[in-house]
């Protein structure tokens, strides 16, 4: 109440109790200081907002799992009563309900086949064009005969030559090589020269 009245006494005495609306009061921190403040909120803004997104993806993933099991559950149930519908058929049991409620599907004839003059001539032309492509199967099997002619057979290009100082490319000008004995020789021999 006093403050009310002492209010209305410094209005009446024409003394400004009420800050005018164009006023700027002088801030305590600085502007830099602010500035750090905004930045600051903003990020545990942005932090918080990755973090409810990163939650909530976790949820979904959670309740899409459990949907896809639930649906495997429901499949595997019906392919369960198919498969007894099925037996019950077979065994002659099915109920007309088990019937109406199995459906076949009877595929439709697709084109005719061909008769054996149409393939004759496919097969004709396709010879004519490309060529007999002629028996693959155990084409390079040996047989009594092809395992007794050996007229393709040449020793010169079929058999490896004996390794020898002649023929050897590596050993080519060099000679055998001295033994374990005839090599300490050597050597002592060459020191005693030195």
């Amino acid at each position: 109440r006093a403050a009310r009245s002492s209010g209305i006494n410094a209005e009446y005495g024409g003394i400004p109790t009420s800050r005018p609306e164009d006023f700027f009061a002088e801030m305590v921190k600085s502007d830099e200081h602010m500035k750090r403040v905004k930045e600051k909120l903003i990020s545990k803004q942005l932090t918080m907002e990755r973090t409810a997104k990163v939650t909530k993806s976790r949820k979904m993933k959670k309740l899409g799992k459990k949907v896809q099991q639930e649906v495997l559950k429901q499949r595997q149930q019906e392919k369960k009563q198919v498969m007894e519908t099925v037996k019950k058929m077979r065994k002659g049991k099915a109920d007309k309900e088990d019937i109406d409620n199995f459906e076949i599907n009877e595929e439709e004839p697709k084109e005719r086949p061909l008769s054996i003059k149409e393939m004759n001539r496919k097969r004709k032309a396709k010879e004519a064009k490309y060529g007999f492509g002629g028996k693959k199967k155990r084409a390079k099997t040996n047989t009594a005969e092809s395992y007794k002619d050996v007229s393709s057979f040449s020793s010169r290009i079929h058999s490896k030559p004996k390794r020898s100082a002649k023929n050897d490319k590596r050993m080519a000008g060099k000679g055998q090589r001295p033994g374990k004995n005839r090599r300490a020789q050597m050597k002592s021999n060459k020191s005693k020269k030195k």
